[in-house]
């Protein structure tokens, strides 16, 4: 079968990674570019170095396809390409964004275009960027290329279907010749279409993102005046979320959102925002609220201890930001586990994915992945992230083994009449 067209993906994270198996599905050529050969040795062999449901089959099928490369060589992939993604990463750097590795590809395509080329950025940018990067190619290449601004809208642990039925197509170009052939490009993927300049493409993926962020803070606020009245935190969400308007997506009560983008888009906005003169107060308070959530969790559970947990046996039920992804970048259990550890409580982990990787991530702490082992003896359960094993304990056992029946719920999943009639203090959002 001819395949329809040669495709560059630079950068082999989550974003990348997804776009080039995808995109290799489609019956494309694609040639992943990743500076890290030890990852490029790993995902050969069929192997995705994170969780992402359905991702390594993807890239297995694709790979003995024959349609889905990997290399680290600029010269070899870049000149028979007729369309780039740029997928680096853009992290967070005393709360700028760090656009290194995103000028760093623009130089290494640069140097190596032989003909006119798309380069499309998914990564997350402040706008602005393109005439930056643009500048910057054309520094090193005298090559006619176009850029356009594609930002990605994946969830982690539903990247796939997102990729394939997304909500929305946001094409950040103006040059209709340039968009005819992006539209071509995605004519496989469904969901709706915005044209707009490449500014408001990068806008619309910051200003969505500080949005959900706004969402959960807000319902957390919400959920403290829920607290001090004693009534259900998430009655009130519920009653919120069934105005249509409104929607009930992101107004779960419980200890804030973390992971690899929210956090890092929100500063990001405040501070992009400040170079533009304005001071953003409303996303100000967003973070703020956000930051709060866990020592107002600690707070309720030395309450319960009379003030002290030194010493006492605490079980972190999830590590990760949320379920379905093994991603602990920013997740709510990192700052748990460091406020446990300055009031001296004896910490214990589990959960179902990051154990292996990440439990060089904090010394003196125990992990397991079985949550009943994990409880053995312990005094308190704290659940951070709901996993579905998590969420569908069995207490009975739970009781048999826990040497006090405190139970701490910090996503406000469980039945406080169940836990409370079996015996255990529960604590959550709320009534």
């Amino acid at each position: 079968m001819k395949l329809m067209m040669n495709l560059a993906v630079i950068g082999a994270g989550f974003a990348g990674l997804v776009t080039a198996a995808v995109f290799a599905d489609f019956k494309n050529n694609v040639w992943v570019l990743e500076k890290d050969k030890k990852k490029i040795r790993t995902l050969l062999k069929g192997k995705v170095p994170f969780y992402e449901p359905g991702l390594e089959a993807l890239v297995s099928k694709n790979i003995k396809a024959g349609r889905l490369h990997f290399s680290h060589d600029y010269a070899k992939v870049i000149p028979p390409s007729e369309i780039i993604f740029i997928c680096v990463g853009t992290p967070n750097k005393n709360g700028e964004v760090d656009l290194s590795a995103l000028f760093e590809a623009g130089k290494s395509i640069a140097k190596n275009l032989k003909k006119e080329t798309m380069i499309i950025i998914k990564s997350t940018v402040p706008p602005l960027t393109n005439q930056r990067l643009k500048d910057l190619i054309k520094k090193f290449s005298k090559v006619h290329f176009h850029l356009v601004s594609i930002p990605e809208f994946l969830r982690e642990g539903k990247a796939i279907e997102d990729t394939l039925f997304p909500d929305r197509l946001i094409i950040g170009c103006e040059d209709k010749l340039v968009i005819k052939k992006v539209l071509k490009l995605h004519q496989p993927i469904t969901g709706q279409r915005l044209i707009c300049s490449p500014e408001s493409a990068q806008l619309i993926k910051y200003a969505a993102n500080a949005f959900l962020a706004t969402k959960i803070s807000f319902a957390n606020a919400i959920a403290v005046l829920s607290d001090k009245l004693d009534i259900k935190a998430d009655d009130v969400s519920k009653g919120l979320g069934m105005d249509k308007r409104i929607g009930s997506q992101f107004l779960k009560p419980g200890l804030g959102y973390g992971g690899s983008c929210l956090p890092k888009d929100v500063r990001a906005l405040i501070s992009f925002s400040q170079k533009l003169g304005y001071n953003f107060h409303l996303l100000k308070s967003v973070e703020r609220i956000n930051n709060d959530r866990v020592d107002y969790f600690i707070n309720k559970l030395k309450k319960v201890f009379k003030g002290s947990l030194r010493g006492k046996k605490i079980v972190i039920l999830g590590l990760t930001f949320k379920p379905e992804t093994s991603d602990v970048r920013e997740a709510r259990s990192i700052e748990v586990i460091k406020k446990l550890k300055q009031l001296k409580a004896e910490i214990r982990v589990s959960d179902p994915i990051a154990i292996k990787k990440d439990k060089q991530m904090f010394k003196g702490v125990k992990f397991f992945q079985n949550p009943y082992q994990a409880l053995k003896g312990a005094e308190v359960l704290f659940l951070v992230t709901e996993w579905d094993e998590y969420k569908n304990l069995d207490f009975l056992r739970v009781k048999k083994v826990m040497k006090k029946l405190v139970v701490i719920d910090g996503r406000n999943v469980y039945n406080r009449a169940k836990l409370e009639k079996l015996g255990f203090v529960y604590l959550r959002l709320g009534k």
